[in-house]
């Protein structure tokens, strides 16, 4: 099987007898919208009668992130919920963020079971780290025959932790493996299946279907948008000649038919209490040592991920030469988890640490092109909304007018949370214990150069100075098991 693209609803190559799979969002932070996408995409299978079909689920799958109380699992209720009011198979059905293992090995045995005459369908509806586990895991050429649904960048490229997989590394692990690309299932005037109301969905509300009933208490538990299920729509044929799903023709599809519930009640098992999640931190090629307060690190130590080149075309830089975030269009916008760069750092003198970028945009179209990228400090860039920075060559128009190159203008561009606690624009401190701390830059603006980083104590001298020379690099981690 090659690497392919669908791009109109008639091409759906699923049969009746295909195989489903279904990897779901979800955890404490996480959007909403999949408290109710998960029982009705659940709802959308077993009126078709599909139950047979779905040989897996997993939903919470942000992996090595957080515990989730039992009272507090809200994608649970929904998932397990559902399995429970249709009658589908429970022994299927895994939350990834209490059993982790079994969702992956559950997971790797239905792909293991793959060929070109039995295809497994995989509904990517959320990050795609336990997919990569699963087929990384899978026996020789069995990932060759999955393929992959997606409506959207977000379940193709974030990340809960900055070192998990990506759709980028499932391509690269198996470069032959099916990717149906289909339109945005959020839609925009009145398309799609993101509402603006809860009473978009009253429908579910008065039918005669108590499951139905049921469905609707759910959406409101989240909110009006269950996008993640027009995947599902569409892939089994319900969408007609569009493959975007509007909430009308959803309505119209369910009728007024009560859905059988092969066997099922309206029982929802109890919830597990939750378990703390084994975080294994990524394995670093080196690690930068502080020396007297100082740390100063040329850009292009650490191997270079994605779009990331070394670059030695604009003069001025240190070292071997500087990198330069170059995806395939110049003023693309990359998704904050591409391009990931990690850069451990070890403290011996605590305290607070100024951070800079030797940076440049020279020969942008405008100013505020090519001009930054997404930084972190820590191991969670999920929590709180806007951890992950957008930080950029901070330079004014007389300056970029005059060809200014590579300086040490550098400023954080905040939203989300932090902007509320920190402003919309700040200046990069980080308050650093003793001991080792993870640095991560991605790529954003295309164009973007970095020569150099600058990590200094308050009260340091020699900080944004061009003549401060690297501080020692130390080997790497060994090699930990996951």
């Amino acid at each position: 099987m090659s690497h392919f693209t669908v791009v109109d609803a008639d091409d759906s190559p699923w049969a009746s007898s295909n195989r489903i799979a279904i990897s779901a969002d979800g955890n404490a932070d996480a959007d909403a919208d999949d408290v109710g996408a998960t029982p009705i995409g659940l709802a959308v299978l077993a009126k078709a009668g599909l139950q047979e079909n779905l040989v897996h689920y997993d939903f919470n799958n942000f992996l090595e992130y957080k515990k989730i109380n039992g009272r507090e699992n809200r994608m649970w209720l929904s998932a397990m919920g559902g399995q429970n009011r249709w009658g589908f198979d429970r022994k299927r059905f895994f939350d990834a963020a209490n059993d982790p293992s079994g969702a992956v090995t559950h997971l790797t045995s239905v792909i293991n079971q793959s060929t070109a005459e039995d295809p497994l369908y995989l509904i990517v509806g959320g990050p795609m780290e336990l997919i990569y586990r699963a087929l990384e895991a899978a026996d020789g050429s069995a990932g060759q025959h999955v393929i992959l649904v997606s409506h959207h960048n977000y379940n193709e490229y974030f990340k809960p932790r900055l070192w998990h997989r990506n759709w980028n590394d499932v391509q690269e692990l198996v470069p032959g493996i099916g990717y149906l690309r289909i339109k945005d299932q959020n839609g925009n005037k009145g398309s799609g299946l993101r509402g603006s109301a809860n009473s978009d969905f009253d429908w579910l509300k008065n039918h005669a279907d108590s499951n139905l009933n049921w469905v609707y208490e759910r959406i409101t538990a989240g909110k009006p948008d269950v996008s993640d299920a027009g995947m599902i729509s569409w892939l089994i044929g319900i969408n007609g000649k569009d493959e975007v799903v509007t909430i009308a023709e959803m309505r119209d599809w369910f009728g007024p038919e009560v859905i059988p519930v092969n066997g099922g009640n309206p029982a929802t098992p109890e919830a597990p209490a939750g378990v703390e999640p084994d975080v294994v931190p990524p394995i670093a090629d080196s690690i930068f040592q502080e020396v007297g307060g100082k740390l100063v690190i040329e850009s292009e130590s650490v191997p270079l991920t994605d779009d990331w080149i070394l670059d030695t075309t604009e003069s001025g830089y240190s070292g071997a030469g500087y990198i330069r975030w170059m995806p395939s269009w110049i003023d693309k916008i990359s998704h904050q988890h591409e391009g990931v760069l990690m850069y451990k750092l070890r403290i011996t003198n605590p305290g607070k640490y100024r951070m800079t970028l030797r940076s440049s945009h020279k020969g942008a179209p405008e100013r505020d092109k090519w001009n930054d990228c997404w930084t972190l400090m820590g191991l969670n860039p999920v929590s709180p909304y806007g951890v992950t920075r957008k930080t950029y060559h901070a330079i004014n128009q007389e300056q970029f007018d005059s060809g200014l190159g590579f300086t040490w203008h550098t400023t954080h561009d905040n939203y989300g949370a932090v902007a509320k606690s920190d402003g919309h624009f700040s200046t990069p401190i980080y308050n650093l214990t003793k001991g080792d701390h993870y640095f991560w830059i991605c790529g954003r603006s295309g164009g973007f150069r970095i020569d150099k980083i600058h990590f200094f104590k308050e009260g340091v001298a020699g900080f944004k100075s061009d003549s401060e020379p690297a501080t020692p690099v130390l080997s790497g981690d060994e090699a930990k098991s996951r």
